[in-house]
């Protein structure tokens, strides 16, 4: 019995045995039917089909020693490709952002030198030094465009260009970042703006608001010292003091130029000026602005000389064919002194009289020498002459 149980035993181990070489002869000619049938459908695919589709949520491109050198991922804002270089750095960004698409670019040693954004006004461009300090970027904005530069070391605008629907703008700073330079154009015209510490305006170049010329120098507090236009007859030139007041004005009139010199309370102290028959005119004013001399050309191109006190004339030289006169009045405007060359040329006389104008003392020269004194009326005189010839 234990004979024939052993003989059954050894039958089964001889049946698993074959079993397990049948199986694995059948595993193997399975996968290579298999491994066939696959690399048959890729060979049908590459030879009939192009794939239209393919999906991921990260896609890697990988160089020879395993690093990624591109990758493709998508974001909360949507896609997104970067790129490293060889050495490790992350150098390139192409990615979409709330406002629309953005690309950076880094240097190897990881620092921003360029940039391209899209935001809600349009496009930016920006680019930066080694460093990433920024150098300067244009851009585009609701009003116009927007191009800015910088020097090294500091990021705020040397110098900046603005261009809106209605105007063209520039300025310039120097090295301690203070403008320095605005100049700029627009419909009604356009004009150069110097400033000095504070922004003050020290110096314009420019029109007016009847779009005609204007300059302006300012001292260092930005107090208008010099302006210079033109006016309905021509040019224009006035020169201030320190007070704004004060100072120097040269122009024309409908006449011809003039001048005029202002006291400190920026009342006129002196003119020069052309008068109605194209002669010249100088005039010397008081302290409160009322004449006190003035000389000009009278008739037939001979001089006068006035002088007044207050409102009133008080003296009168002048010129004629014949010679020279002098007036000397009162207050009330009567002549109480007269002198000057006699109506025929002949020689000199004198003329006293009251404050009323009536002559009382009369004096000539010539045809023979002689004083007369007349009685208050004017009626009576008395005659001095001088003695007859022996």
């Amino acid at each position: 019995m234990h004979e024939a149980t052993d003989a059954r035993l050894d039958r089964l181990e001889l049946e698993v045995r074959t079993l397990r070489r049948s199986h694995a002869r059948w595993r193997r000619a399975t996968m290579v039917a298999c491994g066939a049938a696959v690399l048959g459908t890729l060979l049908g695919f590459a030879a009939d089909e192009v794939a239209e589709v393919l999906r991921a949520r990260r896609i890697e491109l990988v160089g020879a020693d395993g690093k990624v050198a591109a990758l493709l991922t998508a974001g909360d804002h949507g896609g997104q490709l970067d790129i490293w270089a060889a050495g490790g750095a992350n150098v390139a960004r192409l990615a979409a952002s709330e406002s629309g698409g953005d690309m950076s670019l880094w240097n190897t040693a990881g620092k921003p030198v360029a940039g391209l954004f899209a935001n809600s006004g349009g496009g930016r461009v920006e680019v930066s030094r080694g460093d990433g300090e920024l150098a300067g970027y244009l851009e585009a904005t609701p009003e116009g465009s927007d191009l800015a530069m910088s020097r090294v070391g500091s990021e705020n605008a040397a110098s900046r260009f603005r261009v809106t629907k209605d105007r063209s703008e520039a300025l310039l700073a120097h090295a301690e970042e203070h403008t320095v330079l605005l100049f700029g154009a627009t419909r009604k015209g356009a004009a150069v703006t110097v400033l000095g510490d504070g922004d003050r305006e020290i110096a314009y170049l420019g029109g007016d608001q009847s779009k005609a010329g204007l300059m302006r120098l300012s001292n260092a507090s930005g107090a208008s010292m010099v302006e210079a236009g033109t006016g309905d007859h021509g040019g224009e030139l006035f020169a201030r003091n320190t007070s704004g007041q004060g100072g120097a004005v040269l122009g024309n009139s409908d006449k011809g130029g003039f001048m005029e010199v202002r006291n400190g309370d920026g009342k006129g102290a002196a003119s020069l000026s052309v008068q109605d028959n194209n002669g010249g005119r100088v005039a010397a004013y008081t302290a409160t602005g009322q004449i006190a001399a003035f000389m000009d050309q009278g008739k037939e191109e001979s001089g006068t000389v006035q002088v007044y006190a207050g409102p009133n004339r008080v003296a009168a030289l002048g010129g004629s064919a014949t010679g020279g006169l002098l007036n000397l009045f009162n207050l009330k405007g009567k002549a109480v002194f007269v002198a000057g060359s006699a109506a025929d040329g002949t020689g000199g006389l004198f003329s006293i009289r009251t404050g009323d104008g009536t002559q009382v003392v009369r004096g000539s020269a010539e045809p023979e020498p002689e004083v007369a004194v007349y009685s208050d009326d004017g009626k009576q005189k008395r005659v001095i002459s001088a003695p007859a010839k022996p």
